[in-house]
């Protein structure tokens, strides 16, 4: 158990210990606070990508090579990025981090699966407990950790702790069980069992999207070749026995949907929060990355009690209001940020940001735990993934545009009006949800 912990806290632990660490890197590297977001965004894209790639080679091949695939890929991350002679080298580093990070949860999932199956037993809900508190925990704690190794040990830092990381991962993975496939599957037979034109669409869809975010401008031209592509990923998809990504699924469930929209909102405030929030207290208060750190502890505490309390209530309603109630109070509280705030007063501001980040996951699981359809469960926790993927990405991209011209008070406050617009959407979407969420909560009582 211990590897596949190590293994899914990797993802979310590397996305958030550059919260702090971003601005130090980009005044080493010489460039705008801004370009900061060319970091941020490759991860989350292969990502994206590599998640539902990585699950269906787990499917494909043996859910214990897969994992083991992505340690050596994120050893190869780490040497990368500690040795990194330019600022490009930097992102290749983060592109290979994400495609590496992707295996880790879905081969994890597999292995687990496969385990209990053989027993004749169901998953314990404690051990996917274990499995989603250690990403969310490690989430919450990457700030912390990415201040205090970057103050001393410099930038470098939060790429070298992958390298000891894996390393010791790799030592214990040794006693995973190796579970072949019942079927080989030759290279030849590998294109069609991936979908690999609906990877090809998928990727290009998501690189053009990061693309028209990232320029300053909008582009007509962009933005029909974006439809275009999405219009043809849906139609090939449609037709396809094992799509890459299932969008029948949406048809059949649309109320699956709106937990998908739902959970990019949320996780689109999430990383918003995580990443300016350092920013502007190393650019505008003149904190230091490893004080920052240590200012942001009580968020990241704050972040893992508020999964594991609210995680004990069997109430969808509760969680989903809880969640709303809390990034309502965050997004209200964000404007009273400036730059003669108390520490005190910041300090409850990121306690706040801790109970939203720290509740919103769980709440967003049980309701799409509950709306899953029967037999489909891992495709559908396979798609929740990618969309709070998505959410990273606008998130990323947005934070690009907002501090081209550097981090102030005013560049924040507008931050916040665009986790304010998202907020609004998760309340939109949750109002007419409510009498669902009391009929899925009655059947799961019975």
């Amino acid at each position: 158990m211990a590897p596949l912990v190590l293994g899914t806290m990797m993802n979310p632990l590397n996305s958030t210990m550059l919260a702090t660490a971003l601005t130090t890197i980009c005044q080493s590297f010489g460039r705008n606070i801004s370009d900061g977001a060319f970091l941020i965004t490759p991860q989350y894209l292969t990502s994206t990508i590599g998640l539902p790639l990585m699950g269906r080679l787990a499917d494909l091949y043996s859910p214990r090579k897969i994992n083991q695939l992505g340690f050596l890929l994120v050893l190869m991350a780490g040497i990368i990025g500690t040795f990194a002679p330019s600022f490009s080298w930097l992102i290749v580093s983060r592109v290979i981090l994400g495609l590496g990070t992707s295996a880790a949860y879905p081969s994890a999932m597999a292995l687990v699966n496969k385990k209990y199956a053989d027993e004749g037993r169901a998953v314990p809900g404690s051990v996917l407990g274990i499995i989603s508190v250690a990403g969310l925990g490690s989430m919450a704690l990457g700030p912390v950790l990415g201040g205090l190794l970057s103050q001393t040990l410099g930038w470098k830092g939060i790429f070298f702790i992958n390298i000891p990381w894996v390393l010791v991962a790799l030592w214990l993975a040794r006693a995973l069980p190796d579970t072949p496939p019942a079927e080989p599957i030759s290279i030849r037979q590998l294109p069609a069992r991936l979908d690999a034109p609906g990877i090809l669409l998928f990727s290009s869809t998501l690189l053009t999207l990061l693309l028209l975010l990232l320029r300053p401008t909008f582009s007509w031209s962009g933005t029909g070749l974006l439809l275009a592509l999405l219009l043809s990923l849906v139609i090939w998809e449609r037709r396809q026995n094992n799509p890459f990504i299932d969008v029948r699924l949406f048809a059949r469930q649309p109320s699956l949907l709106m937990v998908y929209i739902s959970g990019m909102a949320a996780s689109y405030v999430m990383y918003l929060l995580l990443f300016s929030l350092p920013q502007w207290m190393e650019s505008v208060k003149h904190i230091s990355p490893a004080h920052t750190g240590l200012l942001l502890l009580p968020m990241s505490l704050a972040s893992a009690a508020a999964g594991l309390i609210i995680s004990r209530y069997d109430s969808l309603l509760l969680k989903n209001v809880a969640g709303i109630l809390c990034t309502a109070m965050t997004c209200a509280a964000l404007f009273a940020v400036h730059a003669d705030i108390s520490l005190y007063l910041l300090t409850g501001i990121t306690l706040l940001v801790g109970l939203s980040t720290g509740i919103n996951p769980i709440a967003n699981q049980a309701s799409l735990y509950a709306e899953a359809p029967p037999g489909q469960i891992g495709i559908s926790f396979g798609l929740y993934r990618t969309f709070g993927y998505l959410g990273a990405i606008l998130s990323g991209s947005q934070l690009k545009t907002l501090y081209r011209q550097g981090i102030s008070d005013k560049s924040f406050h507008l931050m916040a009006w665009f986790a304010v617009a998202s907020c609004v959407l998760m309340i939109l979407l949750f109002l007419p949800s409510i009498s669902r969420k009391k009929q899925l909560a009655a059947e799961i009582l019975r």
